[in-house]
């Protein structure tokens, strides 16, 4: 596997186990307890960049854990292009998900 193809993997491994944990941070943000909807003044914009914010974490630690490959700022700013250029399918994603929650 070459350089590009690992990090791609990494990356992609961060989107999916966000979308896995995607459920638990609605059901935290839902949460009556938490007042975070009286703060928040538009719910999908917060769980998209609380979505965001996971998948980047997510992808930073797979790659501190692979000590053999680091991404370049060319490389980083690439994933995120891809990243926030998908923001609307992300949304319909985690509408449907609030919808069956």
């Amino acid at each position: 596997m070459d350089r590009e193809e690992i990090l791609r993997s990494l990356f992609t491994k961060a989107i999916e186990d966000t979308i896995e944990t995607l459920p638990y941070t609605i059901q935290v943000f839902q949460d009556p307890l938490s007042d975070l909807k009286k703060t928040v003044t538009n719910d999908l914009d917060f769980l998209l960049g609380a979505f965001f914010a996971q998948v980047l974490l997510f992808y930073s630690v797979y790659c501190s854990n692979n000590k053999d490959i680091n991404p370049t700022i060319e490389e980083s700013q690439q994933f995120n292009y891809e990243l926030f250029s998908k923001a609307e399918e992300y949304k319909t994603m985690i509408r449907q998900l609030m919808i069956n929650e």
